[in-house]
C-alpha cells in the first residue's frame, strides 16, 4: 500500500472514529444496552484500524514530511479534530461512570440504612433481636445462627 494510500485510509477511519465518537457522547443517555455493545465494538475495531494505520505511516516518516505542506497542514488539523473529539467524548464517559458509581453507592446505604432498622437475627433460644450490620447483608461479630431480612428489594 503506497503512502497516498495509507493517508486517504487514515483519513476515512479518523472521521469514521470521530463521527462515532459524537454519536456516542450524544447518544450515551438513551442507547440501548444491545446496542452500545454494539457500538463499543465498532469502536475497538475502528481503533484499531486506525492505530494500525497511523503505526505503518510512522515507519515512512521521510516520505510523509515530502508531503505537500498544505497535505501535511490537513493531515494535524484532523489529529487535532480527532484529539478534541476523544477529550469530549471521554469526558462524558467518565461522568456516566461517577454518575453511576454514586448511584449505586446511594443504593447500597440505603440497603444498609434499611437493614440496620427492620434487620433481626435469631439467638439460640430462638428470640429475635437487632443485627449488627457491618455491611450489605453482613453481620459484624456474630458466631453463628441465622438472621432475616424483613424487607425485600
Amino acid at each position: 500500500m503506497t503512502t497516498q494510500e495509507l493517508i486517504a485510509e487514515l483519513k476515512s477511519v479518523t472521521y469514521d472514529l470521530m463521527s462515532l465518537l459524537e454519536r456516542e457522547t450524544t447518544g450515551l443517555r438513551t442507547i440501548a444496552r444491545d446496542e452500545y455493545e454494539q457500538f463499543l465494538s465498532e469502536k475497538s475495531a475502528l481503533s484499531m484500524q486506525y492505530e494500525q494505520i497511523v503505526v505503518k505511516l510512522r515507519a515512512r516518516g521521510e516520505e510523509l514530511r515530502e508531503l505537500p505542506e498544505e497535505e501535511r497542514t490537513e493531515l494535524r488539523d484532523l489529529q487535532a479534530d480527532f484529539q478534541e473529539t476523544a477529550r469530549r467524548n471521554m469526558t462524558v464517559l467518565q461522568a456516566a461512570k461517577a454518575t453511576n458509581e454514586r448511584v449505586v453507592q446511594a443504593i447500597v446505604r440505603a440497603v444498609n440504612d434499611k437493614s440496620k432498622d427492620d434487620c433481626t437475627t435469631y439467638n439460640r433460644s430462638a428470640q429475635a433481636s437487632k443485627a449488627s450490620i457491618g455491611g450489605y447483608g453482613r453481620t459484624i461479630n456474630k458466631t453463628g445462627g441465622s438472621f432475616s431480612v424483613n424487607e425485600t428489594l
